[in-house]
């Protein structure tokens, strides 16, 4: 029976087991530090790719509790059911469909469930978003302006995403304003959340009469299609929107969607959400490659002391012929 260091409570019992004995002996203590730090690094990265879809900046990560746990650690909202069996709870239902109509020429209107609404006019490049559970209102018009309960809050420049405390994520693809080549207009809006995707073109006041809907159940896909840009969050404790970083947003933040900035016109720069994404995918395949090398070198260790034993019984032998 051995024991891990720092854990005096949980024996470890190695028997035939080649990777087991390879991977705890001490001709390999550097490779299984690694290993360890690898294994710890592996349940952040799958609770990132768990995250709750769109999620805010303050969310926590839960891996799914769909898996038998047997006489271990039972998640929190788990409860023991037999022999060390946690009853879990059930998996997430599908998301909530949405609906959409144009409500004349220039106008639409957007219902996206829990109590929030989108009114769309052409007419001034405008979307407005009503919580209808809280009353708060954002306006989003013009080259664009920002109004947060009838009050200016920010403009902005680039493309700009607002999600939603529900999870959905509103981005506003922006484009050159006709009357002035220095100042820019909602050109396209992409909402997404789930399964479900709405696309809104022509909502640019450039060509009036052209504004349509689209709907979808390719959330995924489309949200992929489309990159974030500057992202804000819904303020849970108020009126307005914070940062990524968890501040409220204020006009000095904005300005980082300038021409020029670093989520300005054109740039490709991702939000720290698509950064921690792609991290988290390259860290997944690094360590894929890593559990592959850490079973190879288990099996090449165990050839290894098979042919050092083999060469070990080879002289034995050989020597006591000798002998005689």
């Amino acid at each position: 029976m051995t024991q891990i260091p720092g854990f005096s409570n949980m024996p470890l019992a190695f028997g035939s087991n080649a990777f087991a004995n390879n991977a705890f002996s001490s001709h390999n203590l550097a490779a299984n530090a690694l290993g360890g730090f690898a294994l710890q690094l592996a349940a952040g990265i799958l609770g990132q790719f768990f995250n709750p879809l769109n999620a805010g900046p303050h969310a926590f990560a839960q891996l799914p509790g769909r898996c038998a746990v047997r006489c271990g650690v039972i998640p929190r909202g788990c409860h023991p059911q037999g022999p060390c069996i946690p009853k879990c709870p059930p998996m997430p239902q599908p998301a909530a469909q949405w609906t959409a109509s144009m409500t004349g020429t220039h106008t639409a209107n957007i219902d996206l469930g829990d109590g929030y609404r989108l009114q769309i006019d052409e007419r001034s490049s405008e979307m407005t978003i009503l919580n209808d559970a809280t009353g708060e209102k954002t306006r989003i018009w013009g080259d664009p302006h920002v109004d947060v309960d009838g009050k200016r809050a920010f403009d902005f420049w680039g493309t700009t995403s607002f999600t939603l405390e529900n999870g959905t994520k509103i981005t506003i693809n922006t484009e050159q304003w006709n009357g002035n080549p220095n100042a820019y207009v909602a050109g396209q809006v992409v909402i997404t959340k789930g399964s479900n995707a709405i696309i809104v073109d022509g909502i640019s006041q450039n060509q009036l009469g052209d504004l349509s809907l689209t709907m979808s159940n390719d959330g995924y896909a489309v949200d992929a299609a489309h990159r974030d840009g500057f992202t804000l969050h819904e303020n849970a404790s108020g009126s307005g929107w914070r940062t990524e970083g968890g501040a409220i947003a204020t006009q000095d933040d904005l300005d980082a969607t300038r021409v020029g900035r670093e989520y300005g016109p054109g740039s490709a720069l991702p939000s720290i959400a698509e950064f921690g994404q792609i991290m988290g995918g390259f860290l997944m395949l690094g360590m894929m490659f890593g559990f592959g090398n850490i079973f190879s070198g288990s099996n090449h260790g165990g050839e290894g002391r098979d042919r050092a034993g083999s060469n070990h019984h080879f002289h034995h032998h050989h020597s006591i012929a000798h002998l005689r």
